[in-house]
């Protein structure tokens, strides 16, 4: 294991490949001069995706200012998140066969004031979850395994808008992909399919239900995999700039597929 006043849960030839992947970048640098070596760089990098630790705890380890910690952690999420597959990518892979899942989770992020009730101006509060934090998209493989994570968006972001912004729902009608999501997915039209949306006070009769029940249960595997990324404690709540979430989710997603980490 690797150590560093905790102890990450995460193999050592995770943290090996990610020294091996910022020694790279610093070579594309032309070997531009730096106070830490690429093992110091990595190994508070990864203390902070799994145990969530301020800057300032790694900057006293090493004898660096919080700044310049900080600097070399986002150049290791960067670094990370630079090998997110894009949509077009993850589709070519996919195919027909792989019928992928489309979900949505909250990612909370801290915020100095609470919220009152009523209207609520603060575009990353929530209404579905009552919480700040950021709309994160993702497609499943029917398996569990998390295939691609969109960007970060402001919690009061619909499901469905966010997927679109994403384009999402536009690529996999393009390439003629089944593409299986809940209710709050309804509208999408293309090859999403959602449970059958019924008048109010009705319900449904046995061929819908049936046809729910054969989508609800592939839907369930999409749950996990965004169950597990949240295990990272970096994820617990935010407390970064909502700018750097996208960078920050899509590092964490890249570390867990290079090792599967379920940390």
């Amino acid at each position: 294991m690797v150590t560093y006043r905790a102890t990450p849960n995460v193999p050592s030839d995770l943290a090996s490949w990610l020294e091996n992947l910022i020694t790279a970048r610093r070579d594309e640098a032309e070997g531009s001069w730096r106070i830490l070596t690429p093992w110091d760089q990595t190994v508070p990098a990864l203390v902070r995706m799994t145990k969530g630790d301020t800057f300032e705890q790694p900057g006293k380890h090493f004898g660096t200012s919080t700044d310049t910690a900080w600097r070399y952690v986002d150049e290791a999420v960067e670094a990370l998140a630079a090998l997110t597959p894009t949509l077009e990518q993850v589709l070519a892979a996919s195919g027909e066969r792989r019928r992928p899942l489309l979900d949505g989770t909250l990612i909370p992020a801290w915020r100095r004031t609470t919220v009152a009730t009523g209207q609520n101006p603060d575009p990353l509060y929530s209404g579905k979850h009552r919480d700040h934090g950021v709309n994160v998209q993702a497609l499943a493989a029917p398996e569990g395994e998390l295939v691609l994570l969109g960007g970060a968006r402001p919690g009061s972001t619909h499901d469905l808008t966010a997927a679109r912004a994403d384009g999402i729902v536009e690529a996999v009608t393009a390439a003629d992909v089944e593409t299986t999501a809940d209710s709050g997915y309804q509208g999408a039209g293309g090859t999403v399919r959602t449970p059958i949306k019924h008048p109010r006070g009705k319900g449904h009769n046995g061929w819908e239900r049936q046809a729910d029940s054969a989508l609800a249960k592939p839907r369930a595997a999409a749950e996990h995999p965004l169950a597990q990324l949240k295990r990272w404690r970096v994820l617990d709540r935010l407390r970064i700039s909502p700018n750097k979430a996208t960078g920050i989710t899509h590092a964490v997603r890249s570390s867990r597929q290079r090792d599967g980490c379920g940390v």
